[in-house]
């Protein structure tokens, strides 16, 4: 059996990590669930995880996994405040923060908040959470080192400090203004080093340990039924890796692939959304596939709405029109999504499509290493429209993306923001011959 855990300063340098039958991840961040590939008899267990400059966990993919039958826990930090939110619903609560929330004691997120450095500095803390203070006043009280109402006013007073700012030196500074000096000298002291005392790292150890031994609390029983929801569908998509290597490309950049670089993709998108139109809107009569709806809306209003380029109109049939018009704006219910999967009829090419975005996703890495000012997430949305245009040779981009299956120019974008250094090189390469003349 191996526990995956993720955490990062709550087991800042701790030897528990390096136990066999451990196998550490970075503090989790939402999509990192999909990307897990765990083993038979695996578990995971949540300890840190991140959730200001990238989304969280989401609760629906901790969810999801405990459904396929693997054992989830939590701990410590955001992991006891996730298990506090599923209890009896996919995640055992272990530890005493767990508790805390369990009991009421603690109500908000902020209270396990703080901020760290990233895996160069082994996740180093750099602030002090609500929690590391609780138990640090908590343990002084017991042991007669400190007056209670005393302890009370140094979490208070920890608590008008934003998370981001609750260092130790602006602890004690705040709390020399307040006279708690002496009081908040006690509590930095014992956070201070290698913070053993700090109940963040007593709980996240002792989990570990726990479920090491398997002495740690039955999971519960496995009844969680998890609503298929479009937001569900759309993060498995995206995060779920499409082969056995996690590290590979994700199913949906093996699709975008296919919208951003299969020549025919416009006519396979079309012959899909016709074979699939009347099993997601049964109300859509008749061979020709013209909704009453569509007699409503001129030409000019199509325009106007961006389904029909400029010139569309004068060109295209009342029948074309329709087809256009119904490709274009085609969604699967419940009316979010227009791929909820990799559609059926490019699995007979997915092997080759798959090894086709690894290659091109390596240009983008091999860019990034090669200068590390550049991002594909800096890319100019001008010079991304520009340069799939020229790839694509259509003079009408906002309807041309429609036709290659993506609901939005904004949705194209996301997409091939990590394919651009690979399209600027098909670019470059078809114009090559023209420049030789």
């Amino acid at each position: 059996m191996t526990i995956h855990v993720f955490a990062g300063p709550s087991l800042s340098g701790s030897s528990v990590l390096e136990l066999a039958g451990v196998c550490p991840h970075p503090p989790i961040a939402h999509g990192d669930l999909y990307r897990l590939r765990p083993g038979a008899g695996d578990a995971v267990l949540i300890v840190d995880g991140v959730y200001q400059h990238t989304a969280p966990v989401r609760h629906k993919e901790i969810l999801d996994l405990y459904a396929a039958g693997v054992p989830l826990y939590g701990t410590a930090s955001l992991g006891a405040l996730r298990a506090a939110e599923h209890q009896g619903h996919g995640v055992t609560g272990l530890g005493t923060v767990f508790a805390w929330y369990r009991d009421g004691r603690l109500i908000s997120d902020a209270d396990v908040a703080l901020t760290h450095g990233d895996a160069e500095v082994g996740f180093r803390a750099f602030t002090q959470a609500i929690v590391s203070i609780l138990g640090v006043t908590d343990s002084l009280v017991a042991v007669g080192r400190l007056d209670p109402a005393e302890a009370s006013k140094v979490v208070e007073l920890a608590r008008s400090l934003h998370f981001t700012t609750r260092t130790n030196a602006n602890l004690l500074a705040s709390a020399g203004k307040r006279g708690l000096a002496g009081p908040m000298r006690l509590v930095v002291d014992v956070l201070r080093g290698d913070r053993l005392s700090d109940v963040k790292r007593t709980d996240a150890e002792d989990a570990v340990r726990g479920l090491l031994a398997e002495n740690a609390p039955a999971p519960p029983a496995r009844d969680v039924e998890v609503p298929v929801t479009t937001w569900r569908k759309e993060w498995s998509l995206q995060h779920t890796p499409a082969t056995a290597d996690p590290e590979g490309p994700t199913r949906r950049q093996v699709l975008a692939c296919a919208q951003l670089f299969l020549p025919d993709f416009p006519d396979r998108h079309t012959a899909h959304v016709l074979a699939h139109l009347r099993p997601e809107y049964p109300e859509v009569g008749g061979d020709t596939f013209l909704p009453a709806w569509l007699d409503a809306l001129s030409p000019e209003e199509l325009v106007r709405r961006g389904i029909l380029a400029e010139g569309e109109p004068a060109t295209l049939t009342k029948h074309d029109r329709a087809i256009r018009v119904l490709v274009r704006t085609f969604r699967r219910r419940s009316g979010r999504l227009v791929y909820d999967g990799i559609p059926p009829e490019l699995i007979p090419d997915l092997a080759a499509l798959t090894e086709q975005s690894t290659r091109l996703l390596r240009l983008s890495n091999q860019a990034v290493q090669l200068n590390p000012k550049f991002h594909p997430g800096d890319i100019p949305a001008d010079v991304l429209d520009t340069t799939f245009a020229a790839l694509w040779r259509t003079g009408e981009l906002a309807t041309h993306v429609l036709d290659r299956g993506f609901r939005s120019l904004e949705e194209f974008r996301e997409q091939a923001r990590p394919y651009f250094i690979a399209a600027r090189a098909f670019v470059a390469m078809s114009e090559r011959p023209a420049q030789a003349a």
